[in-house]
């Protein structure tokens, strides 16, 4: 897991992000994802406070320059609200699975299998907008009204 000064997870363009509310679903989704033809490199898992740090959805980790950037990315990708989402569910103890995936058939592929193993809030981000696929489900995530969709 990424140390709180550590990597960020940059930018989210070309990725989707689902949250899980405990462990049980994710190597059950990754392994469906794998056997459907998603590379497994694309594939990556997040839990804990540590890498809640690494969603750093203000750019605030990263200085200046990072604030810049997640201001410039948020104008074309408009991911600021759910990058906080996906920060307060892993410091709730859940997971978020971020999955590499391009081409309309392929990410409701898997968003599908992705959801029938328990994810939620799934979203895919591409350069000027993101793509809701899942609601959140159950209770939700301490985060500020405005964001709050």
């Amino acid at each position: 897991m990424p140390a709180p000064d550590g990597p960020s997870v940059g930018t989210a363009v070309g990725r989707m992000f689902a949250v899980f509310d405990d462990e049980d679903g994710v190597q059950a989704a990754r392994d469906a994802l794998v056997a459907a033809g998603v590379e497994p490199v694309g594939i990556d898992t997040f839990a804990g406070d540590e890498a809640a740090a690494a969603f750093d959805p203000s750019g605030r980790r990263r200085g200046v320059f990072g604030r810049l950037y997640r201001i410039l990315e948020f104008s074309w990708a408009d991911q600021a609200p759910d990058f906080a989402w996906y920060e307060a569910a892993l410091r709730e103890g859940r997971v978020v699975m971020s999955v590499r995936v391009r081409g309309q058939r392929h990410v409701a592929h898997a968003a599908r299998i992705i959801e029938e193993h328990g994810g939620h809030f799934i979203n895919h981000f591409g350069w000027f907008e993101t793509q809701e696929l899942a609601r959140w489900r159950g209770t939700e995530p301490d985060v500020p009204g405005f964001l709050r969709r």
